[in-house]
This record gives C-alpha cells, structure tokens and sequence, in this order.
C-alpha cells in the first residue's frame, strides 16, 4: 500500500461507520414512533425478567414464583393480582426467545396494521379472557376421572403469550384474501394441534386465545372457493403428516396420556411416503388422489379407534404398547377432521388429466380462419397475432370472446389480451381462470395490457415488460435523439445496402437459403435452445400475413432481416405492426439493425399505419421504485441474472435509440402461492425443448457472472 492511499482509507472507515450508525438510529426511531406499545410491552417483560432473574436462570421451582403465577389454584385463593404480574414473569430464560418472536411477530405486526390502541386492547384483552377461559374449563372438567385436566387444574403458568397470539390472530384477520383464510386455519390448527397432542396448560391458553379472537371476528371468514379447497386438503395432509413424524422425535403428553419418542414410526413413515406422492394430486383436484387420501385418513382413523379402543379396556397392561395407542387415539382426530372436510368438498376433486380446457357450450372449436376472422372484426393488441401460431390451443367464451393459452407444468398461460368484444374482457378471463381450475391447472395471463380487476377474485399484477411502440405517423429522423438512426441510414447509402420490404413465401430460394443460413448461426451462439411462445420463427414469418424486411449489399448478401406481425383494429384494417424475429449475418453490415428498424417505419409511416410496435423485452423495464415490492425485487434479481444468457436489458436499452412511448405490460395471477409454478410454467413455455441440465448450468452460470460482476 502506497502512502497516499492511507490517509483515504483511515479517513473513509470512520465515515462508514458514522453512517452505519446513523441508519441504525434512523431505524430505531422509526420503529419506535410506529410501534411504541410493543416497544414498552417488551422493555416491561425485560425488566421483569432482570428483576427476577429469570431472564438468566430458571425460577419457576422457586417458592416466591407460586405467589406471583397465575392459574386455577390462584384464582381460587383469590389472588386475581397474579393475572397481570405472570405476565411479566417467564419461568425460564428460554421462554424469552418465543416471546422475542411472537412480540413483534403479534403485537408489532397488529400495531403497524391497526394502530397501538387496538394493539393495547387486544394484548391485554386477549391475555386475560385466555386466562379466564382456561380456568374455567378447568374448573368445569377436573374431578371427572381425567387425569390430564386434574394435573392441569393443579398447575400454575406465566408469561403474556395469551395475549401475544391473540395480537397475531388479529393481525392475522386482517389480511387480504385468500391469506386470511389460509392463516386462520393455521391458526386454528396450531391451537387444535397443540391441545391434542401436548397438552401443556400454556397451549390451552394459546388455543383459548386465538379461538376467542376467531369467533369475534368470525364475520371475516369466507366460503373458500375451488382452489382454495383443493389448497387447504394439500396443506391439510402433509401438515398431518409433518405433525406424525414430529412425534417420532418429540414426546407428548395430551388428553390421550403420554407418548415416547419413536413409536410407530413405520406407520408413520408410510403416511409420510404416500402423502407426497399424493399432495400434487389434491392441489390440483385429481380424482385419483382425492380417493387415495380418503382410504389414507380412514386408515388412520381405523387406527385411532383401535388405540382408544386398547387405552379403555386394556389399560395399564399395555406397557410398552401404551404410547403408541395413545398417539394413535391423538392423531385420529385430526385424521376425521382431514377425512370429514374432503368428504364435504368431494367436488372439489373431480379432475381427470387434461392438457386443454373445453369451449363454453354450444361455441364450436377455434380455428385459423374464425381466429382471423375474430382478429378482424375486433382488433386486437400488439402481441394478438402470435395467437395465430401453431402449438397454442384456444378457449371461447360466451361473451364471444377467444382466448390463446398453452399449458405447461400444470399452469393454463393466457397469452396477452382476449379477442373479443372490449366490454367483454375481464368477464372472459373470469371465465378462463374457471375453466382452468375446474381443470386443475393454475390460471394466470402473460404480457397483459391492464391488471384484472381483483374483486371477487382478488388477483394480483406485476409490471414484467414494457411494451415500446413508435407512433409512425409524420415521423421524421430529425433532431439529436435520432442521431444513430440517421447515421445508420447515411452510412447504409455509402456503403450501398439497400432496404427491401418483402413476403418470405415471395421470396427467391437464394434467400431462403441465406435466411436459414443466419438464423441458424444466431440460434448456435446460444447454449441454451431458442425462445418459444412470444418469440417465433422463419415458419412464423411465413404467413402471408407478415412482412419481412431485408437489408441486402450491391452483391445481393442479405445482411440482416426483421419480421413484423401485423396488428388489426376493429373492423379488419391493419392499423400497426409489430417486430418479431431480428437476425443479422455476424459479419455483415453493422448498424444493420437500425438501418432495419428505421427503414421499416418510415415504410409503414408511408403506408398508413399508426405505430409501430417493438416488442416488449422480458424482465426489462425502464425504471425500478425505490420502494419495491419482494416479488418486484426477486423479477429485479432475475432480470439481472438472466442478462448474460439473453440480453434483456441490452435489447430493451437498444430500442430506446427508437425514441418509443412505454406501455406497461403485466403478469396477472391469482396469489404469490402460484408464482413458484408460474415460473415453471413460463421457463417450459419459452425453452420448451431445454433440459434441466441445461437450464440448471446456465442458471448457475449466470449467477456467478452477475455475482462476479458485483464484486
């Protein structure tokens, strides 16, 4: 290191650290205005356990603990005052740690969505009904022969997870659909779960607490719809399942009697086997799937009966046997729970394999000349005649609508606008997305002009191109911004490469032969296969439909060539066109591709068109908030780590020499749920012919040069 370097580091480390510092306390104090409740709740709950000292060592086998925790036997000393100050007592340093989660996990979250009264009222509301619930029950059942209630009716607890849980299955109702629903029934599960099988008076109190906040804000339940039937038995059995081999590791002690780690882990491990081969199955509503999962749950129900069964006529003899019987009896009534709700949503689980979904009745099937025919008399958008392509299959509406899709890692991909009445489109897409899920197949529209209006179905938008469109009419290269043009076009005149617009089923076989000649040189640069679905290919461009733009030399080399799609508006006139293919000879002329481009608009400027269309370039857009969205940020990241493969940006950063006016263009889907499947719906869309290990080796590939690139 040279001396003159030093001084800059020395200098620059304290600057780091001044500003580390400062986000820090900018952080702090944000938090601390926005959730001021949940910031004294916790120091109230620190300084309890730094007084009492359990916050370091365990208390709760301490004389002086009995006097200050609450439960059935204090209540019935009248010591009502032990209500508040358990609450700030927790009988072990562990303890801590689930309260430093629920409390900004419950409280925190609450407080940001509802506002710190609610928050307050909720937490100490929450904590004492679950208190008062608990002993009530307590109360009502001890005496009765359970040995279970009898030891709890005898226990004492502390801590203020009643009301953290009844902070969080607040903020939990508060949610948009369908996550509200979701959570919910998570939470009733984990009280359920967690009174069935462990049976610690703390998890009566949880379950005391969430139950009461559900059945105040039990307005806020909704029928669940198809999909979100089928997403509950998915998540319903391999729950099961999950809690089966918790118990293979973890002893419990339920209304049942206690269970030993490891009992009856072959039955469970054959649960376990079988539920993930049938968990896709029931997320897609497969018939097949749904019987197999009945026959599961009546197993272990059968199960169940027989422990219960061996637990009131057998009893003590059972020995060694006893747990096993016992966790058998817990877990059967999850099972008739499993078994009951895909009894009641049998038809939800009607779907037999299919690969495409049927027409509304009574619309014959859609074929090339009533797509066209629909084409022309409505309109359509830029991307609409990619409708036209073979391998998509189409779907008609009653509202006279036709809709392009193809069906890939069991997603229904609508492809842009319906072609239809404009009145008719939302009202089409509903009816798509129906028709998709009466299929079992997740439904969602790519490159999309406008969101989907969210009620009832509350979809969701996010921006994954810009369209770039030139309006053509009176366009002239004039100015500095259409400098490169105007250079391209000058030097094309020098240099004698001429501009020729043609049909490629007009074209000479010596053409021909140089058009494949270049496209497959450009589709051998790549290491992965060509784009599919929204990208086509010399047999796309073959159409008698689409104009092709050549760029040949003195000696009639082609140096490069463009396709352009023709876009229709209502009533039959073609009123703009937009670029498809884009291939150059690798050592022709140059600037070939902005000699194409603005030789092609100056020549559909001339023959009436309005605009001119370049296509969207995935991922790629021309700004990012600051305040994005996660899904945003995780498009941002694959954007970036996809531009070494495909040149997204650099393509859309080409087009911006064209001066375009930007339209958005947008995936429109049901729930973030889907988007793992949407992705590998859209990769099998667009490299249909890629291997895994292709796709796996360039993926990797090209994050290590993104990250490279970041160092």
């Amino acid at each position: 290191m040279s001396d003159n370097e030093s001084p800059g580091i020395l200098a620059t480390a304290p600057g780091k650290l001044r500003g580390t510092w400062t986000k820090a306390l900018a952080a702090t104090r944000s938090t601390a205005v926005k959730t001021p409740f949940t910031l004294m709740l916790g120091v109230l709950i620190l300084l309890g356990g730094v007084i009492s000292g359990s916050l370091f060592r365990q208390v709760d086998h301490n004389r002086w603990f009995s006097d200050l925790a609450y439960g059935l036997p204090a209540f019935s000393n009248g010591d009502w005052f032990t209500a508040i100050t358990g609450t700030f007592i927790l009988g072990e340093p562990l303890a801590y740690l689930s309260v430093a989660v629920l409390l900004p996990l419950g409280v925190g979250w609450l407080e940001t969505r509802r506002g710190t009264k609610t928050a307050a009222l909720t937490f100490f509301i929450g904590q004492f009904v679950s208190l008062a619930v608990v002993a009530a029950v307590l109360l009502l059942f001890r005496g009765l022969g359970s040995s279970w209630i009898d030891a709890l009716a005898n226990d004492l607890d502390s801590g203020p997870t009643g009301g953290l849980y009844a902070c969080l299955t607040l903020a939990v109702c508060s949610l948009r659909q369908p996550w509200r629903l979701r959570w919910q029934v998570v939470l009733a599960s984990y009280a359920l779960i967690g009174v069935t099988l462990f049976g610690e008076i703390s998890d009566l109190e949880h379950a005391a607490a969430i139950a009461a906040v559900l059945a105040w804000k039990f307005r806020s339940f909704s029928k669940p719809n198809l999909r979100e039937q089928r997403f509950m038995a998915w998540l319903g059995l391999l729950s099961l399942v999950a809690i089966q081999i918790l118990t293979i590791i973890i002893p419990t002690n339920g209304p049942f009697g206690p269970t030993q780690a490891g009992g009856g882990r072959f039955a469970v491990l054959f649960d376990a086997a079988l539920a993930l081969v049938l968990a896709r199955g029931l997320r897609s509503g497969r018939r097949i799937a749904w019987i197999a999962a009945l026959v599961l749950a009546v197993l272990n129900v059968l199960r169940g009966v027989l422990g219960i069964t061996l637990i009131v006529t057998v009893g003590p003899q059972l020995h060694h046997g006893a747990g096993i019987a016992s966790l058998a009896a817990a877990l059967a009534g999850l099972w008739v729970l499993l078994l009951a709700y895909l009894v009641v949503c049998w038809r939800a689980f009607g779907v037999r394999k299919t690969r495409h979904l049927p027409a509304a009745s009574g619309h014959p099937a859609v074929g090339g000349g009533r797509l066209l025919a629909q084409l022309q008399q409505y309109g359509g958008g830029t991307l609409s005649w990619m409708s036209t392509w073979n391998g998509n299959q189409h779907f008609s509406t009653h509202g006279g609508s036709v809709l392009t899709y193809q069906v890939h890692a069991g997603c229904a991909i609508g492809l842009a606008e319906p072609i239809g009445p404009a009145g008719d489109r939302d009202a089409a897409m509903h009816a798509f997305a129906g028709a998709a899920e009466r299929a079992g197949l997740i439904p969602f529209f790519f490159s999309t002009s406008a969101p989907l209006d969210s009620p009832p179905d509350h979809w969701r938008a996010m921006q994954i191109a810009e369209d770039t469109i030139v309006d053509v009419q009176g366009l002239e290269f004039t100015g500095k911004k259409w400098q490169d043009i105007r250079t391209a076009i000058n030097r094309a005149t020098r240099e004698e490469v001429t501009f020729r617009m043609s049909m490629l089923i007009d074209e000479p076989a010596k053409s021909l032969r140089q058009l494949e000649e270049i496209s497959k040189a450009w589709v051998g640069d790549k290491s992965l296969p060509q784009i599919r679905f929204t990208l086509g290919t010399l047999e796309e461009a073959a159409d008698p439909q689409v104009k092709l733009a050549l760029a040949e030399n003195a000696a009639g080399d082609i140096q490069g060539f463009l396709s352009w799609l023709p876009v229709y508006a209502a009533g039959g006139a073609i009123t703009g066109w937009t670029l498809d293919l884009m291939r150059r000879r690798d050592d022709g002329f140059g600037p070939v591709m902005e000699f194409l481009i603005g030789s092609s608009l100056k020549h559909f400027a001339a023959s009436g068109a309005r605009f001119a269309s370049l296509s969207g370039a995935p991922l790629a857009r021309t700004g990012h908030s600051a305040e994005q969205e996660p899904v945003d940020r995780v498009l941002t990241s694959l954007s970036r780590a996809l531009e070494p493969l495909y040149g997204f940006g650099s393509l859309h950063a080409f087009k911006a020499k064209f001066n375009p006016r930007i339209a958005p263009m947008y995936l429109v889907y049901r729930d973030e749920s889907d988007l793992p499947r949407i992705a590998a719906g859209l990769t099998r869309a667009f490299l249909p012919e890629a291997s895994m290990g292709q796709l796996a080796r360039e993926g990797f590939g090209a994050l290590r040069e993104v990250r490279a690139g970041k160092k």
